[in-house]
């Protein structure tokens, strides 16, 4: 990965020794990764450790600096219609594009894609692009996750500095910071490999330093792999360390005190999450359809090993004002933090009345966290598709809600929860056969989520009727959690109607123009969606630009 397109500040070795401030996580520019002196010293590793958030902020040109973590956040969240962007910063609302929403009889009409593009494909393939600057959406996954896994295979060099001096138990402070480099690894790749038809593989500390950076593009499948190749590594670290006063101190060391440093993923924790995460690597890659016994008996063996109720993740919070955390006040256009983006004064993105539509009759979940729009609802912003309107915000957090926010408040989880892996073990339960005791996990985490919901175990449910009721809750229960976009993928939903893709009596807000004209309002429809999403996509140009592929590489565009 040839890292030239930004800027990184370079920080002075005292600032390492600071409280936890967006100064602090500025550290050495990537395309010279030789650890300096700060790195061998614990403040500076531990700093430089932190860093892997730090990574999510680079330069734009023409932007400034953008959380680019957060715009492949969501992106994923508008492809799987939880959340949508009807706006063209970023690109964000490129990757929604449906090919077209057909309305429901008398009207029978057949609504096409405005943008001029037949399907998402095009609009993308058009777009990828370096003259596109900002508006090429595909970017920044592929930017953000390439930064991450350079300062992890930085870190990984710097720890076996025989002048890095550390002080106590200093095996473990060790072990625990290779760990964490190679589990921010399997992050990556597991990213990098769910989205992109190639990538590439770069583990040298000096890659980009010495000229060594690849330029075989391998097919999504080995960077899977590889994935789980670093989950391995971090893994038989975390089972070889015993929890002390040592690992609680450099643990709260390299994690952001604005990301709840102070709830120790235990080694035990690190151990099943990753199980949790080798699980969704498996599932969210197979199409349902082409699933057999034996895949769903590997979900099954992971997830069984994986994460507990109880179990803590990694997540990304806020501080008051947006002073000293990641959500970018640089630029003061937007904050970047998923729960700041839904809000009425932001309102960059927006809730889908398909993630409404997906609620039981009766879930406290949807009282608790969803009301009406402020001020009326939000109705084919700027003409550009009829699925980018909505009557619904999230609560804030201030008001007792979940997922939004106007006061910089609350945690988004950004890697997997127990929640998610319980619902793995349903799925697989149901797909295996085993009906009621799929359902009774769902009834296990509806509970643990205070939804209210009366039982679905005890009601002798058809595997269709079980099915249903496990997209609802993965729907509901994971709503903002990074695998809204791998479900209706998988699912076969944004598929093309050709092909037995689409959504059928999807709720539209169906502007009046369409249904009557004059002072008609607009009016909820149930619809069909036709999505037709590339499953995964081409490799950005900003990229094969200067790296073009090598002999033998993957190929690396949709044909």
């Amino acid at each position: 990965m040839k890292l030239i397109k930004y800027s990184v500040i370079l920080l002075l070795p005292a600032l390492f020794l600071g409280a936890c401030k967006k100064a602090i996580l500025q550290l050495p520019n990537p395309n010279a990764p030789t650890p300096g002196a700060s790195l061998i010293t614990e403040g500076g590793i531990d700093a430089f450790a932190m860093g892997m958030y730090e990574k999510f902020i680079a330069y734009e040109a023409g932007d400034g600096d953008l959380n680019f973590f957060d715009l492949q956040w969501l992106i994923e969240s508008n492809m799987g219609d939880e959340n949508f962007s009807p706006y063209s910063n970023y690109g964000g609302r490129y990757p929604m594009n449906v090919a077209s929403i057909t309305l429901p009889a008398p009207y029978n009409t057949v609504v096409p894609n405005p943008s001029g593009y037949a399907t998402q494909l095009d609009i993308l393939q058009a777009e990828n692009t370096r003259t596109a600057g900002d508006g090429n959406a595909i970017q920044w996954e592929w930017d953000v996750f390439y930064y991450v896994n350079s300062q992890a295979n930085t870190l990984l060099g710097a720890l076996n500095n025989p002048s890095l001096v550390l002080s106590g138990d200093a095996v473990t402070k060790k072990k625990l910071l290779q760990a964490w480099a190679y589990y921010w690894k399997g992050y990556c790749y597991s990213k990098l490999g769910s989205m992109y038809i190639a990538a590439l593989i770069d583990d040298s500390p000096d890659s980009t330093n010495l000229g060594l950076t690849s330029n075989v593009y391998l097919a999504n499948s080995a960077i899977l792999a590889d994935a789980n190749a670093n989950f391995s590594q971090a893994l038989t670290l975390f089972n070889s360390i015993t929890e002390d006063a040592d690992y609680d101190a450099t643990f709260e060391a390299i994690i952001p005190t604005f990301n709840e440093n102070t709830q120790i993923i235990t080694p035990a924790m690190w151990g099943r999450q990753i199980h949790t995460f080798e699980a969704r690597n498996e599932l969210a890659n197979h199409k349902v359809a082409a699933m057999g016994a034996s895949d769903w008996n590997t979900i099954l063996n992971l997830a069984d090993s994986g994460m507990v109720a109880g179990d803590y993740t990694l997540e990304w919070g806020m501080t008051p004002g947006d002073v000293n955390d990641l959500s970018d006040p640089v630029t003061l256009t937007y904050p970047f933090h998923p729960y700041e983006l839904d809000n009425a004064k932001t309102a960059l993105t927006f809730v889908s009345e398909r993630l409404i539509q997906d609620f039981q009759p009766g879930d406290a979940r949807f009282t608790k966290n969803f009301g009406l729009y402020p001020g009326g609802s939000i109705v084919n912003v700027r003409s550009r598709g009829i699925q980018f309107g909505t009557r619904y915000i999230p609560t804030y957090i201030e008001d007792g809600g979940s997922f939004a926010t106007n006061e910089q408040m609350g945690y988004c989880p950004i890697a997997p929860t127990y929640e998610e892996n319980a619902l793995m073990i349903a799925e697989a339960d149901i797909y295996l056969s085993n009906i009621s005791q799929g359902l009774s996990i769902i009834d296990q985490v509806r509970a643990y989520q205070n939804a209210g919901l009366p039982p679905a175990a005890s009601h002798g449910l058809t595997l269709d009727s079980a099915v249903a009721q496990l997209h609802s809750e993965r729907r509901i229960g994971l709503y903002d959690r990074g695998v809204a976009w791998y479900d209706a993928r998988r699912w076969g939903i944004t598929a093309p109607a050709s092909s037995g893709g689409g959504r059928a009596n999807a709720n539209v807000l169906v502007p009046g123009s369409l249904i009557g004209g004059g002072s008609t309002p607009a009016t909820i429809l149930p619809c069909f969606i036709n999505y037709d999403f590339v499953d995964y996509w081409d490799v950005p140009q900003n990229e094969l630009a200067f790296n073009p592929a090598a002999a033998g590489s993957a190929p690396t565009a949709n044909q």
